[in-house]
């Protein structure tokens, strides 16, 4: 009989790991060009906004969070959000097939309670709650900012987390650059895509343009997608700017291979999303931020039955808002204070099927009104930066909801930041009757050093105390609330590049139980594994090494496997530079050692596959 691990064990590999990488770190004997600081894991003096609204270092943040850059998103050789994130430590993603559907969860959140930001609009819809990640093309990001544990004192409803993407800005300097790459792989996989970026005078821009397709690596997994992005800046003749993006996506999922599975299962999908911002500074220490969005989205499900050959009710929904934010941002001697407000008017209409309503389709249609106010400061005393916030929701659908929030960064010496930080969150729940509104009290508390040489370390702790999680219960045909508990540890390593190559590693344990009773709470991963070796010539040839492991502790009609390390190579060589500009060929060989997780078809990995191609930076 399979035995899931023990806490006790979690913690024990987690210490097991911080020793190892402690004691093989002073060993390393790096040449004069690997002798470089860890500024480029630790980056203390990079801004992120995530966490607060208001521009802040690394260094000052209490919260765990994550940066995945351009050029970390190039390394994976990924196609969507979906395949960075699966390389994040704490984060698991499912991967059925390229650009196909997937969840993603973070220290056990699943991806009902994880906020997706893109240029500040959030991309979780009323309707399902979640956001479709594995339909956000990565060409157009400069960076993505992970924040582990409820952001809901900045950004509303973010019980588990926030994913805030952001995209790149319009080259300066110069009228026209770019890239185009094609990469082609097994089962007609195609991925094309093309970005223009420059300024002339005062107006600066960024386009992109792509196409994703795939037969899909396991039954009814084809994709077929194109999107577009835009962004438009204009600097005003005094000071400040004004900021312009918008985005359209429209594909389909599912058809592909049938021969294993008694069903015909089609989605096809329409999104797009507007902004229209304004940045004016006041003086030297105050800026003003005002930002118009619009959002639609509209998707169609269709189901059949083979066998029978009697088509299941069509679901189709259809979702649009239009809303808005102010913000103003005031920076003195000590602290540095963000406060504004969001509004944001919903209208949705779907058929929701028997899953939820007792074996009919029904449809639905909900006009929302949310809105909400934040304060967010930060306030630094010499080494200590402390970091209070609170927000105010309210929503005609469920009320209202203040979400406080305190932080402490402190950097105890040049090479050691210890965090710690507590907040109450919620989550919204989905468009069913009489569903409270789910929350959450987290307690973290970590360590982050470079006090060994060559090597940075970081662990954190938490604490998620939940309640009024909705459960859906087949007996009564809805979802019921329930009290439930997310603890454990995340650790994370990475070293200095040795002779070009570098380590990278991180473990997270993760015990989730119902609140009283003590019962594990099935299909939260307990323990995830993730693994990286990067080597760059910096000149011409690079490489990734990517591995994955996780014990799903999967419900038994998921017949989950736990022996499997899932495995990613990426290499790329650049053939010419001239210039501004260079041609590179890569290639990719995903689940190199054909690793299975699951052994059912439905939930099924996909298998070993290559892929190749070219791409040209101009």
């Amino acid at each position: 009989m399979r035995r899931s691990f023990s806490k006790k064990t979690g913690f024990i590999f987690a210490a097991a790991f911080l020793v190892l990488a402690c004691l093989c770190a002073p060993v390393l004997a790096a040449t004069a060009d690997d002798q470089q600081t860890l500024d480029m894991f630790y980056e203390a003096k990079d801004l992120v906004v995530t966490s607060s609204r208001n521009p802040k270092t690394l260094s000052e943040s209490a919260e765990n969070i994550t940066v995945i850059t351009a050029a970390d998103i190039e390394m994976m050789g990924a196609h969507t959000v979906t395949d960075v994130l699966n390389n994040v430590p704490g984060i698991q993603a499912e991967t059925g097939s390229v650009g196909f559907f997937s969840g993603v969860s973070i220290q056990g959140a699943d991806f009902f309670h994880i906020l997706v930001l893109l240029d500040g609009v959030t991309l979780n819809f009323l309707g399902d709650g979640h956001a479709d990640i594995s339909a956000i093309p990565i060409q157009n990001i400069e960076r993505i900012e992970i924040v582990k544990g409820p952001g809901s004192s900045s950004w509303g409803s973010a019980l588990g987390g926030v994913i805030n993407i952001v995209t790149k800005s319009p080259r300066e300097g110069k009228k026209l650059g770019g890239a185009v790459s094609a990469s082609v792989g097994e089962r007609q996989t195609q991925d094309f895509r093309g970005e223009a970026t420059g300024s002339v005078g005062r107006l600066g821009y960024y386009l992109y343009g792509g196409h994703l397709a795939s037969d899909g690596f396991r039954p009814q997994t084809a994709v077929d997608e194109s999107n577009l992005y835009a962004k438009l800046r204009w600097q005003l003749p005094e000071r400040g700017s004004l900021l312009f993006t918008t985005a359209y996506n429209h594909g389909g999922r599912g058809d592909g291979d049938t021969t294993s599975l008694d069903f015909l299962a089609k989605n096809t999908y329409t999104y797009f999303f507007s902004t229209l911002s304004l940045n004016y500074p006041l003086n030297d220490r105050t800026d003003l931020d005002l930002s118009l969005r619009t959002t639609s989205r509209s998707t169609h499900d269709y189901a059949m039955t083979l066998s029978a050959g009697e088509p299941l009710p069509d679901i189709p929904s259809k979702e649009t808002s239009l809303g808005g934010s102010a913000k103003l941002t005031w920076r003195g001697g000590l602290n540095s204070l963000a406060v504004g407000a969001d509004f944001d008017h919903i209208d949705h209409t779907s058929d929701v099927n028997s899953l939820f309503l007792g074996n009919m389709a029904t449809e639905v249609k909900v006009t929302s009104d949310k809105w909400g106010v934040f304060l967010d400061d930060t306030l630094k005393y010499g080494d200590v930066a402390i970091s209070p916030g609170i927000r105010y929701d309210r929503m005609n659908q469920t009320g209202d909801f203040i979400s406080p929030s305190l932080g402490i960064a402190w950097s105890l010496t040049e090479h050691i930041i210890f965090r710690a930080y507590g907040a109450r969150g919620y989550g919204l729940p989905v468009l069913l009757p009489d569903q409270p509104q789910e929350k959450v009290f987290t307690l973290q508390a970590g360590v982050e050093t470079t006090l060994v040489p060559y090597l940075w370390l970081k662990t954190t702790f938490f604490r998620n105390q939940l309640s009024d999680v909705g459960v859906f219960d087949p007996v009564i045909g809805t979802k019921i609330p329930e009290k439930q508990l997310k603890q454990g540890v995340e650790v994370e390593g990475r070293t200095v590049p040795l002779f070009n190559t570098a380590l990278a590693a991180g473990y997270t344990f993760i015990e989730a139980k119902k609140w009283g009773s003590g019962e594990t709470l099935p299909n939260i991963p307990s323990q995830i594994v993730k693994l990286g070796l990067q080597y760059d010539d910096r000149h011409s040839l690079k490489g990734a090494l990517f591995g994955r492991y996780v014990w799903w502790n999967a419900a038994p009609d998921l017949s989950g496997k736990y022996s499997a390390v899932i495995w990613d190579l990426n290499l790329s060589k650049r053939i010419l530079n001239i210039n501004d500009t260079s041609l590179e060929i890569f290639f990719a060989a995903h689940n190199i050692f054909n690793g299975a997780q699951y052994d059912n078809v439905v939930n099924k990995n996909p298998r070993r596959w290559v892929e190749g191609g070219v791409r040209c930076s101009f």
